[in-house]
């Protein structure tokens, strides 16, 4: 019951100070004149502060301050505070790599460098990585090597998954908050506290950052949506490592079944549009890293839908997808993958119907 509170207290303790953080981070933005303007592949039209990335962080850390002061003489509450520190070092390390971005507009191959080292932070410190594939494919164990390769290839996939899809207000604050609940829900079912409570301090930061969001007022920015990714990929890793080592152990506890199908359902928005659009700008010759308008929230816009609207879409397609993969975690791995990969892919008709109905 100690956890659920704590958990409750954290989330409602980080929205406010987001409440009172994110305002100061707007007056300073204008100030020193941090803002995203205006330009032909951007939906807004006035010029918007870019410090939200920034802010959140903040205020996760502030919060977790606090917290550790609370809790750290509190008996029978194991905290690992080595995963605050790799996690808070990898956060801010693209915060700040990703504010230099907003500002500067860094090149990809210096963004991937700095991605890689980040997912090295996590990997290492908080000693996370996908190092089975439960049975998906046919495969089992992965050699070490093999392991940490692969690992810090998918973190940096996913942190630019959730860099590409930030393009409409709410979008990517929208799927990290609904993500961030979920591995904070798994984490405290299964008494994995210090995670269950970094997770709950980004929902309670992400729902505080949308309301001011929604209201064209901040925006992520790329020290935001990189940093942010950075947050989704050590709950997709978490996950992972905590059920892969109860099933090698017997371990009881809120284990699911084909974990890695059912947090790639959870990511299957931001991940497939952007192998999507990688695919599609590889076709054509053009650099994957190339921005363009062929995101499908793009699409969504095209067919008349506000910021809000299309956010609401993507929100309850990532719930019903998820909840399907969860339904079905008694298939076998390798079928619930497909099965669940071919639905999600519905989505994407709309890119589709959009591409025929607008460039006849």
């Amino acid at each position: 019951m100690l956890g659920l509170y704590l958990c409750f207290f954290v989330a409602v303790l980080a929205f406010f100070i987001a409440q009172w953080i994110i305002p100061q981070a707007i007056k300073f933005s204008h100030r020193f004149q941090l803002v995203d303007h205006p330009n032909f592949r951007k939906e807004h039209l006035t010029s918007t502060p870019i410090l939200g990335g920034v802010s959140i962080f903040i205020s996760v850390v502030f919060t977790l301050g606090l917290t550790s002061l609370l809790l750290y003489n509190l008996p029978n509450l194991e905290l690992n505070f080595k995963i605050v520190f790799g996690l808070c070092s990898a956060v801010s390390l693209m915060v700040f790599f990703g504010l230099k971005d907003d500002i500067l507009e860094v090149g990809p191959l210096e963004k991937v460098i700095f991605q890689i080292i980040a997912a090295l932070f996590v990997i290492i410190s908080c000693e996370i990585r996908i190092d089975s594939f439960d049975g998906l494919f046919g495969v089992y164990q992965l050699p070490t090597i093999f392991s940490y390769v692969f690992s810090v290839f998918v973190f940096v996939i996913v942190v630019n998954a959730f860099n590409l899809i930030d393009g409409i207000d709410g979008l990517t604050a929208s799927v990290g908050l609904i993500s961030t609940l979920c591995f904070g829900l798994f984490f405290f079912l299964n008494a994995e506290i210090i995670q269950a409570v970094i997770m709950f301090c980004y929902s309670g930061a992400l729902a505080s950052f949308l309301v001011f969001n929604f209201k064209k007022k901040v925006f992520l920015g790329d020290n935001g949506s990189m940093s942010l990714g950075v947050v989704i990929a050590f709950g997709v890793f978490s996950v992972i490592s905590i059920t892969n080592e109860a099933n090698l152990i017997n371990e009881t506890g809120f284990v699911i079944n084909n974990a890695i199908v059912i947090v790639l359902a959870l990511v299957s928005f931001p991940l497939l549009d952007t192998i999507r659009v990688f695919c599609i700008r590889l076709m054509q010759g053009k650099s994957p890293f190339l921005p363009d308008r062929n995101h499908l929230h793009h699409h969504l816009l095209k067919f008349k839908l506000s910021h809000i609207e299309s956010t609401v879409l993507v929100v309850i397609y990532t719930l019903i997808v998820t909840g399907v993969a969860l339904a079905l975690n008694s298939l076998d791995i390798t079928q619930h993958f497909f099965l669940m990969l071919f639905l999600s892919s519905f989505i994407y008709l709309i890119s589709w119907r959009s591409k025929r109905k607008f460039n006849p």
